[in-house]
């Protein structure tokens, strides 16, 4: 118990979240781990020497400069550049990816202690859990009932749109998520105040709802192509569901772990990365003994993608929709205004390049700089009192209460396991380069940040992962894509976990188009396959596929 007296007491007296964080994160994260093992103290992001989870003035001293660096984040131009080589969708793909990753019970930036509570949830990675749950058994709402007489739910729920359905076009009605109006709800009068998923972060704003309701639709465009049940005794029915809903939900997840490796890895990652590890047998460095993820990722490299979303977007017929407005366009905050109207749902060539169409939505330039839409206040909250609102400073506070490996830690260590890439970043391979460009960009507007000399010497010797990767970004790759060390990070996730947990009909190779050839003989029987192969490997193909299984070519809203 702390008393007046207690040295730490006075230390945190002006910071109270530091005063309710007095130990940091410091026990068992289930579900976690470190990239290459746990690091030795003089190997993890400091303060000033000292590890800000054990300290209270290190602590203290943590929350002032992050508050400076937030604000340096959340400054960026409006005219700051676009990227030509990611289409906006990819924004949201890449979230709903993370989501498929990562799921965890507790905000770092508000937990604390030698039991902190904070798991990763989400279980085996990349098998769109975060799609499915453990199924209809489990999450029920989630699926729609196969008949009125019929218990067993096989396809997901889909809203209609504007919750209207007209009997002319009801082929393009449900385009939105499943949403219901539930009592107790704010929008329980008129309004739908509940998404019916199984993993509810996937309503966090109308573009990444409507990317979930396109891999929705894609199981239900695939179930369409087997076989109904028909008139079986009860238990073979109920066995005979139970094999369609397999079936669609292993060739859903083939496809979306396809469009991973040929279409969203090779966009975002540096090419002399994605060379080395986007083979069937990549050369890993760390090889666990289970499907934790590292904290190194989850709370350092992989918050890359919230550099990414544009000020505004073309949707419809809107030439500049704000981005504020589509994160509030959900279930929870805009209850009212659900099901989505006709004109917030999305025309998909307007968020990835389809042939003969303009040009879509780009996503913006990865940089240490967000929107300033994700900073606005009424959004995401302070953490504290004096702390900047919005994303920036979330994220920063997270990666240092997490003890992550420093900069200049994994720096060492690609350098030493993998000198062929490290080489190829000039920041990688010389410290002091890359202290100096950090205090450069550091002391830019110290009347913005309020960063004296020492903080912004610190920060350049020791900055927090998730900036640092944003800054090579930018520095090394121009903004198109990541630098050497973010890429090494993902692909060592990503393509990691693709090939060491691969799906039951991926084992014995030949590509996708195989894959779906064994899932079928696997539970039909030899000669059954799908009349409409879903042999797609980018989101464009993913997209004329549930076109043309869905009749939506033509439809209105347009959907191509």
């Amino acid at each position: 118990m702390r008393t007046e007296t207690d040295p730490r007491a006075a230390a945190t007296a002006s910071c109270p979240v530091a005063a309710g964080l007095p130990d940091g994160i410091l026990g068992a994260l289930p579900g976690f781990r470190h990239f290459l093992g746990d690091p030795p103290a003089a190997e993890r992001f400091q303060v000033d020497g000292a590890d800000p989870r054990q300290s209270a003035p290190a602590m203290a001293t943590l929350r002032r400069r992050l508050r400076g660096l937030a604000l340096l984040m959340g400054d960026r131009p409006a005219q700051a550049a676009e990227n030509p080589r990611v289409p906006a969708g990819y924004t949201y793909l890449l979230q709903l990816t993370a989501h498929d990753l990562v799921s965890t019970t507790t905000g770092f930036w508000s937990a604390g202690g030698p039991h902190p509570g904070v798991a990763n949830a989400a279980g085996t990675p990349l098998r769109l859990r975060t799609l499915y749950g453990d199924g209809p058994g489990a999450c029920p709402f989630a699926f729609a009932p196969d008949g009125a007489r019929d218990p067993t739910r096989s396809r997901f729920r889909l809203s209609a749109v504007g919750g209207e359905v007209a009997a002319a076009n009801r082929a393009a009605a449900f385009r939105d998520i499943g949403r219901a109006a539930t009592p107790g709800t704010l929008g329980s009068r008129r309004g739908y105040g509940e998404a019916l998923l199984a993993d509810a972060r996937n309503d966090q704003s109308a573009l990444l709802s409507q990317v979930t309701g396109l891999f929705q639709m894609l199981h239900n465009a695939i179930l369409g192509m087997i076989p109904a049940v028909g008139t079986l005794p009860a238990k073979a029915a109920r066995e005979a569901a139970a094999a369609r809903f397999a079936v669609a939900q292993e060739a859903t997840a083939l496809v979306f772990r396809a469009i991973l490796r040929t279409d969203l890895l090779p966009r975002v990652l540096h090419p002399a990365v994605q060379a080395h590890y986007g083979t069937a047998a990549p050369a890993l460095l760390d090889r666990p003994a289970d499907g934790a993820i590292p904290l190194e990722f989850s709370h350092g490299a992989f918050r890359f993608g919230h550099a990414m979303p544009r000020d505004s977007y073309r949707i419809g017929s809107f030439e500049a929709a704000p981005l504020a407005e589509l994160l509030r366009l959900n279930s929870t905050r805009s209850p009212n205004a659900m099901p989505l109207s006709h004109a917030w749902i999305l025309r998909w060539s307007q968020f990835f390049q389809l042939p003969g169409q303009a040009a879509p939505n780009a996503s913006m330039r990865l940089g240490p700089q967000l929107s300033p839409m994700l900073i606005a206040d009424g959004l995401l909250d302070p953490i504290a009192e004096g702390d900047p609102c919005g994303l920036a400073f979330r994220d920063l506070m997270s990666a240092g209460l997490a003890g992550l490996r420093s900069v200049d830690s994994l720096a060492q260590h690609l350098g030493r396991l993998r000198p062929a890439l490290a080489a190829q970043s000039p920041m990688l391979a010389d410290a002091a380069l890359r202290r100096a460009a950090l205090a450069e960009w550091l002391g830019r507007d110290p009347a913005l940040s309020l960063l004296d000399a020492a903080d912004v010497a610190a920060l350049a010797a020791d900055p927090p992962l998730p900036f640092y990767v944003l800054f090579e970004a930018e520095r090394e790759a121009a903004g198109e894509g990541l630098g050497i060390l973010g890429s090494v990070l993902v692909a060592e996730v990503i393509h990691g976990a693709l090939a060491r947990a691969p799906l039951a009909s991926e084992i014995g190779g030949g590509g996708l188009a195989a894959a779906l050839d064994r899932l079928c003989e696997s539970w039909f029987g030899p000669g059954w396959r799908f009349p409409d192969r879903p042999a797609v490997e980018d989101m464009p193909g993913l997209i004329a596929f549930v076109a043309r299984r869905l009749d939506l070519a033509a439809a209105e809203p347009a959907f191509l």
